[in-house]
């Protein structure tokens, strides 16, 4: 609430609205509750005496005044929460509660609160000037605590606020009444089915677990589930008028650029404080363990920034000209093999009910022994044919694969290159980048061109499928799963996926002993893996 309040659609001011719910003391939703929860109650209770056919007119009439009353008090007590709410957005502590506030406020309400009841139901009935009427009674609540203001002044001020972006005002209250009816589904599911989340959890049977459907069938249920609904949504709805009223003010006052002001005052004694705790402050160096670097780098691989390990989503705008005309044409052959099974469909049905026919119908004809002869076992001859040939072509466009692309050569790959990949050369070609590495004293690259060749090895053998985006760990976690017979082989790899990790992340000194002691472990590894690999899917 500290930027200035633009002119911002009715989503942006639900958004503010939720976040001035946010920032605000959880004792300012209380002071709306205190008084709503009695008018709900009195109301549930005030339906239950009217539905009673043993309560007597003096009885209605008490529970009628006490109704009244409890409304006067909710009203009341939103006035006070819209002020909590109001005095938030201004950045300054409310005004105090004087007698005269005080009664101002009771006898603003009490007027309000009875011309309330008869104005929404016919502003209702002629619908246009419903939004207005609605926005006019929330906004008195922002303005009734106000002793600058006398009762005809503030309702004429809450009437001008409310004229604030008339198609705003019915966007607002589109979107009120469709989150209410949402609140109030979820919250009528809830209710029907806690007292059987009751019975399971805790084993007690009572009379509303019994009732099964019953239950939610009840009148009762429903104005239960509208007042808890009522209850929950009610001070979000009060607080979008309240930043609504707040703008619209701002527009003529300038109070939402002075709010701004007041919220960035940071005092001088903090800032004199912590300006001498940066200058004393000691520069430290902490030691890191091997461990802890670990888990930074496992950690730092998940960040957005390394995204450019998995494989870019196809542009359907850059699709080539050549592309779609090939989707095109396999669409139409598609359509035409379905249109050729429902024929054959259709035949196979012929001919079976040639073979039987249905001898429980009326027959007009001959029996078709001598009928069929060789056209019908040309046709069965035909439909085992294309049959053997369409499960053919499948099964061999099942098998087949892509033919893996030549490798380019090993001069244009750059060990450096973040995106490298192990299905980009054989494994012979990344042995020969490691032996030219080592002769150039490059240990670096050379652990990293042994560690492609080792993966490279291992997806040749189909022990691991080799993707750009798999990590590490992924490939370490597949090699465990496939080779669960062979203890020995994961713990070489995991070896070699350690080191190579110290040294191409953890930026740690390569020695020629370090490339000696990876290549061993590879080499025991495809020694290990070699005879007989059981691979497990």
């Amino acid at each position: 609430m500290a930027e200035p309040l633009g002119r911002s659609p009715a989503i942006r001011l639900l958004e503010d609205a939720v976040e001035l719910l946010r920032q605000t003391p959880s004792g300012t939703v209380i002071a709306h509750w205190i008084g709503s929860v009695p008018f709900a109650l009195g109301l549930l209770l005030a339906w239950a005496t009217v539905t009673n056919t043993r309560t007597t007119d003096a009885r209605w009439a008490g529970a009628s005044l006490v109704l009244a009353l409890l409304l006067l008090w909710m009203n009341c007590c939103r006035t006070v929460y819209a002020s909590k709410l109001r005095a938030y957005l201004r950045g300054v502590p409310g005004d105090p509660w004087t007698a005269r506030r005080v009664f101002r406020m009771i006898a603003m309400q009490s007027v309000l609160g009875a011309s309330k009841l008869l104005v929404l139901p016919f502003s209702l009935l002629i619908l246009f000037p419903w939004a207005k009427t609605v926005a006019s009674y929330r906004t008195s609540a922002v303005v009734a605590d106000r002793e600058e203001l006398t009762s005809r002044e503030a309702v004429a001020q809450a009437r001008r606020l409310a004229d604030f972006r008339p198609a705003q005002t019915w966007a607002i209250l589109a979107l009120l009444l469709l989150l209410q009816i949402v609140v109030t589904l979820n919250v009528a599911i809830v209710l029907a089915v806690l007292p059987q989340i009751v019975r399971v959890l805790t084993g007690y049977e009572s009379t509303f677990s019994r009732s099964g459907v019953y239950f939610a069938l009840n009148p009762i249920f429903f104005l239960l589930s509208l007042a808890v609904s009522w209850l929950v949504f009610d001070p979000f709805a009060q607080a979008v008028y309240c930043v609504r009223a707040f703008e619209a003010e701002s527009r003529e006052t300038g109070e939402d650029l002075r709010c701004g002001l007041r919220r960035i005052r940071v005092p001088s004694p903090l800032v004199a404080a912590l300006a001498l705790l940066v200058v004393i402050a000691p520069q430290a160096r902490a030691e890191v363990s091997p461990s802890e670097l670990e888990t930074a780098v496992h950690h730092a691989m998940q960040a957005p920034d390394y995204d450019w390990r998995f494989p870019p989503a196809p542009a359907a705008a850059n699709t080539p000209g050549i592309i779609k005309i090939v989707d095109r044409m396999v669409a139409v052959i598609r359509r035409g093999a379905d249109a050729v099974g429902k024929v054959v469909g259709r035949l196979f049905r012929w001919i079976m009910d040639q073979l039987f026919p249905n001898t429980t119908g009326k027959t007009t004809g001959a029996p078709p022994g001598a009928g069929l002869n060789w056209t019908v076992a040309a046709l069965i001859a035909l439909v085992v044919c294309a049959g053997a040939l369409f499960a053919w072509q499948r099964q061999r466009r099942r098998h087949a694969r892509p033919r893996p692309t030549a490798p380019g050569p090993a001069a244009s790959i750059r060990l450096d290159a973040p995106d490298l990949s192990a299905d980009a050369l054989s494994e012979d070609r990344w042995m020969e980048l490691a032996e030219r590495s080592i002769a150039e004293q490059n240990f670096r690259f050379a652990l990293r061109a042994l560690y492609l060749a080792s993966l490279a090895w291992l997806g040749r053998r189909e022990v691991l499928s080799i993707q750009p985006g798999k990590t590490n760990h992924d490939y370490e976690n597949e090699l465990s799963r496939r080779t669960r017979a062979f203890p020995a082989a994961r713990g070489l790899f995991a070896g070699n996926v350690s080191a190579f990790e110290r040294a191409w992340y953890g930026l740690h000194a390569v020695s020629a002993e370090d490339t000696a002691n990876f290549r061993r472990r590879a080499e025991e590894l495809k020694l290990t893996l070699a005879p007989s690999v059981e691979i497990v899917p």
